[in-house]
């Protein structure tokens, strides 16, 4: 049954999507903050609106936006790294007052594995998080922000560190000095993986719940970045010599398995 799909943030991971779900013969609207992506967007077939999130008002027409959705995928990250003042949860609790106002009965927030802390240690959907940094800290509330909300059906994503076309952490550590060992390891995922896995909840709109997204091989960072970096044919990070004091956090997708996914594109680029 075809339905009406916004997709808030149409950037490397929601244009996509929305494509995905143009193709399986769904309506799309989806956002961008830039003027020069409207075009781009309108000639895939998406409806293309342009939205500004501030910490007090949308720039735009979100009440147009929102009007008659059947599910809404809110795909904004928290910009902590390139602005430290970003307050992503005043962001949050404004686009949950819009949410309301709009009474969408289906929501997607795609948040990261970064609210469960390094130490940790093995994780799954059952442990509740203990974020280290302020991006998971302020990811944990505004998932709780959007969870309070139980007239309409919420489900959680938290990704492990997305991989895909012009997109892999190893060439931004590629010939770089790291402090640590490389004992710690990687929760990584493809973003083929995650277009589906998205695909399976928006599909299902009477399944709440959280669930993480992260590829089931976890070798150290020393290991995978050393081997990643070869088949690039770039230098590989240094990993200083000495001990760490944990192997980091090890997140385990057990609510989407559950549901009877099965992971399909490997996080070794010579597998692909």
């Amino acid at each position: 049954m075809s339905k009406t799909i916004g997709v808030l943030g149409c950037g490397w991971l929601g244009t996509p999507l929305a494509e995905t779900l143009l193709a399986s013969g769904n309506r799309v609207r989806g956002s961008t903050t830039r003027k020069e992506k409207i075009n781009s967007l309108s000639g895939k077939g998406i409806d293309a609106f342009l939205l500004r999130l501030g910490d007090h008002e949308i720039e735009g027409n979100p009440e147009e936006f929102l009007e008659g959705l059947d599910c809404l995928v809110v795909n904004i990250p928290p910009g902590i790294r390139k602005d430290p003042k970003a307050d992503f949860i005043s962001r949050i609790r404004l686009v949950e007052t819009y949410l309301q106002k709009a009474v969408i009965p289906h929501l997607v927030f795609v948040s990261s594995t970064s609210v469960y802390g390094e130490s940790q240690g093995s994780v799954t959907e059952a442990d509740h998080p203990l974020p280290d940094s302020q991006t998971g800290e302020q990811l944990l509330q505004g998932e709780n922000i959007l969870l309070e909300n139980t007239a309409r059906t919420t489900q959680i994503i938290r990704p492990g560190g997305l991989i895909g076309p012009d997109r892999h952490p190893v060439f931004t550590l590629s010939g770089k000095n790291i402090n640590s060992d490389g004992r710690e390891r990687v929760n990584l995922v493809r973003r083929k993986d995650l277009l589906n896995i998205l695909s399976l909840l928006i599909a299902n709109p009477n399944l709440s719940g959280t669930f993480n997204a992260v590829f089931p091989e976890h070798p150290s960072k020393h290991e995978y970045y050393t081997k990643e970096a070869n088949h690039f044919r770039i230098p590989p990070p240094v990993y200083s010599a000495g001990p760490t004091n944990t192997k980091g956090k090890k997140v385990g997708s057990s609510a989407i398995k559950a549901l009877g996914y099965s992971f399909a594109h490997s996080i070794w680029s010579s597998e692909l």
